[in-house]
C-alpha cells in the first residue's frame, strides 16, 4: 500500500478542498492510503460532508495535532510548534509510516523542515523545487528548477540541479539524454551575470549533462528543451509570469469570442478546441512541485490550491512513489558525481 501524509492545514482554502481532493484520488487508486495530518475536529467535519468517506474509510487515517503553521509564520517555526501538522507529517515520512508527504502549508516552513528532519541527499548543499510545465508539444512537459526553494544560488547549485533533473527524467521517464538549458537574458553564451556564466562554462565542461546552452524566458513552454535550471529566485519569477499569463490570456480569448451574438454563435464550433488548449495550460493541472534533492519524496501544493489543484499534486506524488523516485534518484546521483 502506497501512503502519503498529507497535511491538510495551513493553506488558504482550509481543509475541504483538500479532503475533497483526497477522497477523489483514494476513488482512482485502491492501492493508495492516505494519512490526513492536522486538527481532529475539523478533518472529521469535513469527512462526514464527503460522500465517499464511508466508502473509503478503511483507506485513511487521521493523525491528531494541535499546532498550525501559518502562512506568515518564519521558518523556525517547525521547531517552534512541534506538534504542527506540518512538523508531524513530515516526521511521519522520516519514521517511514508514510512515503511522501504533500503539503499546501508555509514554503519556508516546509523547506526548513525538509532540511532539519529529512536531511538532504550527501553531496547536495541545497535542494530546489522542481515543477512540470506543460510546453506546446502535445504530451511534452519542460522542467524548471529552483522556483523557490532558495533566493540565492551559486554556480555549483545549479550544476546540482541539472544533475538531479537529468537523473531524474533517465530514472522515471527513460530519457537517455535530457537536454539542459540555462535559463538567461539571451542566447549568447556573454550574456548574464556572473552567476549564469560561470554556470555556463561549468555546464559546458561536464560530459555528462547534455547542456545546449542558453535559453530566453520566452522559450521557456516551446518545448524544445527538457530541462531549464535556474537560481530561485529568477525561477519563481518565470514560473509565477507563465501562470499569470496564461490564465489572464485565457480570460481575455474568452471575453473576446463571447462579444457579440454572431461571435458567441462562431465560438460555439471553437469550443472544444479552447477548452483543450485551457486544460493543457492550466497550471491547477500541473499544481505540484517536488523538493529535489531531499532523502524522502516531499510535494509541495500551491498555498491558494483548491481540489483540482491538490488533486493534481496527490497524482504526482503517486506517480513519484510508484516510480520510486527517491530511491532512485539517489542511486542516479551518486553514480553521476561519482564515476
Amino acid at each position: 500500500m502506497k501512503t502519503i501524509a498529507f497535511d491538510v492545514m495551513g493553506s488558504d482554502l482550509g481543509v475541504q478542498p483538500a479532503i475533497g481532493a483526497a477522497m477523489k484520488i483514494l476513488n482512482e487508486k485502491p492501492d493508495l492510503k492516505i494519512i490526513f495530518v492536522g486538527n481532529e475536529v475539523e478533518i472529521e467535519g469535513e469527512l462526514k460532508k464527503q460522500k465517499l468517506a464511508k466508502k473509503l474509510e478503511s483507506r485513511y487515517e487521521i493523525f491528531p495535532t494541535s499546532e498550525v503553521i501559518n502562512m506568515t509564520d518564519g521558518i523556525l517555526e517547525i521547531r517552534r510548534k512541534k506538534d504542527s501538522s506540518m512538523a508531524r507529517a513530515i516526521e511521519l515520512v522520516e519514521k517511514d509510516q508514510a512515503r511522501a508527504i504533500v503539503t499546501g502549508g508555509s514554503t519556508a516552513s516546509f523547506i526548513a523542515g525538509c532540511h532539519f528532519i529529512l536531511k538532504e541527499f550527501e553531496g547536495v548543499k541545497r535542494p530546489g523545487f522542481m515543477p512540470t510545465i506543460p510546453t506546446v508539444i502535445n504530451d511534452k512537459v519542460v522542467l524548471l528548477l529552483d522556483v523557490g526553494a532558495n533566493v540565492e544560488n551559486d554556480p555549483e547549485d545549479l550544476i546540482d540541479f541539472a544533475i538531479m533533473a537529468t537523473a531524474y527524467l533517465q530514472s522515471t521517464k527513460g530519457i537517455k539524454e535530457p537536454s539542459v538549458a540555462l535559463l538567461n537574458i539571451g542566447e549568447e553564451k556573454s550574456k548574464g551575470k556572473d552567476l549564469q556564466l560561470q554556470t555556463y562554462k561549468l555546464l559546458s565542461e561536464n560530459k555528462k549533462i547534455n547542456f545546449c546552452g542558453n535559453i530566453e524566458p520566452r522559450e521557456i513552454i516551446s518545448g524544445d528543451v527538457d530541462i531549464i535550471v535556474t537560481d530561485g529566485f529568477t525561477g519563481n519569477i518565470a514560473l509565477k509570469s507563465i501562470e499569470g499569463m496564461g490564465k489572464k490570456l485565457l480570460s481575455e480569448i474568452k471575453k473576446a469570442v463571447t462579444k457579440g451574438f454572431f461571435r458567441k454563435i462562431a465560438a460555439l464550433s471553437l469550443k472544444p478546441a479552447f477548452k483543450e488548449v485551457a486544460s493543457k495550460f492550466d497550471y491547477k493541472n500541473h499544481a505540484g512541485a517536488i523538493l529535489l534533492g531531499i532523502n524522502k519524496i516531499a510535494f509541495k501544493s500551491h498555498g491558494s490550491s483548491d481540489l483540482r489543484s491538490f488533486h493534481a499534486t496527490l497524482r504526482m506524488t503517486y506517480e513519484a512513489i510508484e516510480n520510486d523516485v527517491d530511491n532512485k534518484l539517489r542511486k542516479s546521483l551518486k553514480e553521476f558525481k561519482g564515476s
